[in-house]
C-alpha cells in the first residue's frame, strides 16, 4: 500500500492505484469487488440473458455513453458474471474482443476473431478454410459464421458477444451491415452486447439494418450519492480516511465538479487525483487543475480535426448554449452550406451532437460537455474563462448555502491551513460574519485571516472591526497549533480584575478545542462580572446545541446590558417554534436600545408573510439609523415590494446593484423573483451597464427568470446545457413556491 509520502511525490499515485483496483483489465475479483456504479443497466441485462430458455429468441444490448463514463467496466462485469454464474456459464459463453477490436474492419474480421477465441474457449481447435478458396468475401464471411454455429451446437451454448465500440465497427461494415442483421435475424445461437459513444444513426434511422434493433441502456452522469459511495469505497479500500464521508463535508466542490463534467467517472478520478496532491486548490482553480488532467486526451482530439471544424467546435464550447446553424454561421464567418456540411461530419464523429427542434432548424451542442468546459477553461479568452470561473462559484454557493452551518465550522480550518481560494474566501467570509450562528471570536478569526488573503482589498471594509490586539495575535498562535505559547501571551494581562484574562484564556481554549476548560474560564471571566464572557459562553452552547444553558447565559448577558443577546435569545425561541415569545422579546428589546431588533423583526414579519406595515416601519427606522448597511437597504427593497411601494423601484435596485458590485446578490434577487417581480429582474439582467456581469455571474438564476416569465422562445430549454438544467428547474419550483406563499393576503395581528 502507497504511503503519505507517495501521496505528495507522485502526482499519479491515486490513478495507478485506482486501475490496479477498478481497471477493465483488473481481476475479476477487484472488478467485482469495486463494481458500485451502473448496478441497474448490470441488473438488467443480467436478468434478460437468465430469464431466458434456450428455444428463446437471444435479446441484443446497446449500452449508451459517453468516453469516461463506465461502459468498458459494465461490459467486462458483464463478462465475469457470465463466465462465474453456473446457471449462466451453462447456457452462455461470454466472448470479449476489447483487445482485438483495432483489426476488426469487415464482419468477416470479426466472425474470425470469435471463431478464434471460441476454439480456445471450448479446446476444439481445428484448421480453417484459406481466404482465397472463396468466390469473396461474402462467401468467406458466411462460411466462418457457419463454423462459429457448429461449435456453438456441439457445446449446447449461446454466445454472448461483448463490443466495446460497436458504432465504429458497423460504421466500417458499409454493405456487411445487411449480412450481419441477416445473420443475426436467421440465427439463435448471438447476442450482441455493444456499447457506443453516440446514438449512431445506425440505430436510429429507419433505412438503415439496426433501426430499433437493440434494446437501448444509456448510462447517465453520477449522481451525488453514487459519488458519496464511491468516496467511502475508495477510502476503506486503498486506506485514504481523507475520503471517508468527504463529499458531505464538500458539497458544493462536488456538486460543481459533478455537474460541470457531466458526472463522469472518469473526472471523478482526475478530481480525487488533485484532491490528494493538491488539497489546497479550491473553487475555479480546482475545477481547472481537473482540466489540466484531461489535456491530453482532448489535445489529440482537437489535433485530429480540420481547422475549420476545429473553429466551429470552439464557437460552439464558447458559446455555452445549444446553437443554432444561423448563428454558426455568424460566429465562424462561414458560409451556411459549409457549417451544414462540418456539422453533419462532427456529429458522424461523436463530436457534437444534434438537437431536433420539430422543424429543419436544429441546434447543436458538443456532445461531451466535460470536453466543451475542457474548452473554455483552456481555450478561452479571459471573459470566457470568467463566465466558467462565476459559474463554478456560483454552483458551490447554492448548494452549500444550504447547509451554512456546517459550511461555517469548516471555513475557519479552510483558511487556517491555506485550503480556500480568494474568491470563493471573500464570497463566504462576508456572508459568515454577519450570521448570527458565528460568534465574536470565531467572526474575528474569518476577518482576519480573509483579510490576509492575496488579493484583498480596500472595497471590502464593511466587514465589522476585530477584537483587541491581544486577541489577535492569540488566535495567530493558534492558528499556528502554538497552544502554549498562546497561554504564556495571555499571562502578559496583569490585571484580573475585570476577568478579561480569563474570558481570553477561555477564547483561546475554545478555538483549541478544549470545550470544557473554556467553560470553566467563562465561569471565572462571569463571576469578576465580564460582561462579553456571558454573551460568549452563550454563544458557545447555542453552537453545541445546548439550548437550555444558552438561554440561561443570553439571559445573563441581557441582565447585564447585552443588548444583543436579545437576537440571539430570540432566534433559539424562533428554532424550537415559540415564535410569539421571540416576537415578544424582540419588541421589548427596543426599549433597551437593540437597534438589531427591527432589522430583525422586519426580517421575520417578512419570511412569515405577515405585520407588513409593522415589518416596513421597522426597516425603515432601522435605515435611518444605519443607513448604509447593504443587508438593510435589500430587506428594505423587498418589503417595499411586498407593501406594493414601488416608486423608482428599478432605479433604487440599479443604483444598489452599481453601487456594491462585488457582493453577492443571488439572496438579494431571489427574493424579489418570489413577490413575482420577474420582469423587473430582467430589466436587471438585461441593464445595458449591469447585465453582462449579472448574467455572468447568475447565469442559472437568469434561464430561471426567462422560464419565469415565459420567455422560452427560441429554443431556450433546448440551448440550456443539460448538465445545468436539474439546478435551474430547482430554482424555478423554489420560486414559484415563494410566489404562491406571498401571493396569499399577509396575516395581521
Amino acid at each position: 500500500m502507497a504511503t503519505d509520502f507517495d501521496h505528495r511525490t507522485n502526482p499519479n499515485w491515486f490513478l495507478d492505484q485506482l486501475t490496479f483496483y477498478q481497471s477493465a483489465n483488473s481481476s475479476p475479483e477487484a472488478i467485482k469487488r469495486n463494481f458500485l456504479v451502473r448496478i441497474a443497466e448490470f441488473e438488467a441485462i443480467i436478468e434478460q440473458l437468465r430469464n431466458k430458455k434456450y428455444p428463446d429468441p437471444v435479446q441484443h444490448e446497446l449500452i449508451l455513453g459517453r468516453r469516461g463514463s463506465g461502459k468498458s467496466t459494465l461490459l467486462r462485469r458483464i463478462q465475469i458474471e457470465i463466465d462465474e454464474d453456473p446457471g449462466l456459464s451453462e447456457k452462455y459463453i461470454a466472448i470479449n474482443l476489447a483487445e482485438e477490436q483495432a483489426s476488426i474492419y469487415r464482419l468477416s474480421d470479426l466472425w474470425f476473431e470469435v471463431l478464434e477465441e471460441l476454439m480456445i474457449r471450448l479446446g476444439q481447435r481445428k484448421p480453417l478454410d484459406k481466404f482465397s478458396d472463396f468466390p469473396d468475401n461474402q462467401a468467406y464471411t458466411r462460411y466462418l459464421y457457419a463454423q462459429i454455429n457448429q461449435l456453438l451446437l456441439a457445446a449446447n451454448k449461446k454466445a454472448v458477444l461483448l463490443l466495446d465500440n460497436l458504432d465504429r465497427i458497423l460504421e466500417n461494415f458499409s454493405d456487411d451491415a445487411n449480412l450481419l442483421r441477416e445473420t443475426l435475424l436467421n440465427h439463435n445461437d448471438l447476442a450482441i452486447i455493444g456499447g457506443s459513444t453516440r446514438m449512431d444513426e445506425h440505430f436510429w434511422r429507419y433505412d438503415k439494418p439496426f433501426y430499433e434493433f437493440f434494446r437501448r441502456h444509456r448510462l447517465q452522469g453520477l449522481s451525488f450519492g453514487e459519488i458519496h459511495e464511491l468516496l467511502n469505497h475508495w477510502a476503506a479500500e486503498m486506506k485514504l480516511p481523507v475520503l471517508h464521508d468527504y463529499a458531505l463535508h464538500n458539497r458544493g466542490k462536488v456538486e460543481a465538479i459533478r455537474i460541470l463534467t457531466d458526472g463522469l467517472p472518469r473526472a471523478l478520478q482526475f478530481f480525487i487525483q488533485i484532491l490528494l496532491h493538491d488539497s489546497a486548490l479550491y473553487g475555479f482553480d480546482y475545477l481547472r487543475k481537473v482540466m489540466d488532467r484531461a489535456t491530453p486526451l482532448y489535445q489529440e482530439r482537437l489535433n485530429n480535426l480540420t481547422a475549420p471544424q476545429r473553429k466551429i467546435v470552439q464557437e460552439m464550447a464558447f458559446h455555452g448554449e445549444a446553437i443554432s446553424t444561423k448563428l454558426l454561421t455568424e460566429k465562424c464567418r462561414m458560409e451556411s452550406k459549409l457549417i451544414s456540411s462540418y456539422l453533419k461530419q462532427l456529429d458522424g464523429f461523436g463530436i457534437i451532437e444534434t438537437i431536433q427542434t420539430g422543424n429543419k432548424n436544429h441546434l447543436y451542442r458538443i456532445a461531451e460537455r466535460f470536453f466543451n468546459m475542457w474548452l473554455i477553461v483552456t481555450q478561452g479568452n479571459p471573459d470566457q474563462k470568467r463566465r466558467a470561473k462565476y459559474l463554478t462559484l456560483f454552483l458551490e454557493s447554492f448548494y452549500d448555502g444550504h447547509e451554512l452551518v456546517e459550511l461555517a465550522k469548516g471555513h475557519i480550518e479552510k483558511l487556517k491551513a491555506g485550503e480556500i481560494g480568494f474568491d470563493k474566501a471573500m464570497v463566504l467570509s462576508k456572508g459568515l460574519v454577519h450570521s448570527r450562528f458565528i460568534g465574536v471570536n470565531e467572526r474575528d478569526i474569518i476577518i482576519e485571516l480573509t483579510q490576509q488573503l492575496k488579493g484583498f482589498d480596500s472595497h471590502w471594509n464593511e466587514l465589522p472591526n476585530k477584537s483587541k490586539v491581544i486577541i489577535s495575535e492569540v488566535v495567530k498562535l493558534i492558528q499556528e497549533v502554538k497552544i502554549i505559547e498562546a497561554m504564556d501571551k495571555l499571562e502578559e494581562i496583569e490585571n484580573e480584575a475585570d476577568g478579561f484574562k480569563f474570558s481570553a484564556k477561555a477564547v483561546c481554549l475554545t478555538q483549541c478545542g478544549k470545550i470544557k476548560e473554556a467553560i470553566q474560564y467563562y465561569e471565572k471571566a462571569i463571576e469578576k462580572d465580564r460582561l462579553d464572557a456571558c454573551k460568549n459562553l452563550a454563544i458557545l452552547y447555542d453552537q453545541k446545541g445546548d439550548f437550555i444553558q444558552a438561554k440561561k447565559y443570553y439571559a445573563k448577558a441581557i441582565e447585564k446590558g447585552e443588548t444583543t443577546s436579545f437576537n440571539n435569545l430570540a432566534f433559539i425561541f424562533l428554532r424550537e417554534g415559540r415564535e410569539k415569545l421571540a416576537e415578544e422579546i424582540l419588541i421589548n428589546s427596543l426599549a433597551f436600545g437593540n437597534d438589531g431588533a427591527m432589522l430583525n423583526l422586519a426580517s421575520i414579519y417578512h419570511a412569515q408573510n405577515r405585520n407588513p406595515e409593522f415589518a416596513n416601519w421597522n426597516i425603515q427606522k432601522y435605515l435611518s439609523i444605519h443607513n448604509s448597511e447593504i443587508r438593510a437597504q435589500e430587506l428594505g427593497i423587498v418589503i417595499n415590494i411586498w407593501i406594493g411601494h414601488t416608486t423608482n423601484l428599478l432605479l433604487r435596485t440599479r443604483r444598489l446593484l452599481i453601487e456594491n458590485d462585488k457582493r453577492d446578490f443571488f439572496a438579494f434577487i431571489y427574493n424579489i423573483l418570489g413577490h413575482s417581480q420577474t420582469h423587473l429582474v430582467l430589466s436587471l439582467f438585461h441593464d445595458p451597464e449591469l447585465g453582462k456581469d449579472l448574467i455572468a455571474k447568475y447565469e442559472l438564476l437568469y434561464y430561471a427568470t426567462l422560464i419565469l416569465a415565459g420567455e422560452t422562445g427560441d429554443n431556450l430549454l433546448l440551448r440550456i446545457p443539460p448538465e445545468v438544467m436539474p439546478t435551474v428547474e430547482q430554482i424555478v419550483a423554489e420560486v414559484r413556491e415563494k410566489q404562491a406563499f406571498y401571493a396569499q393576503p399577509p396575516k395581521e395581528d
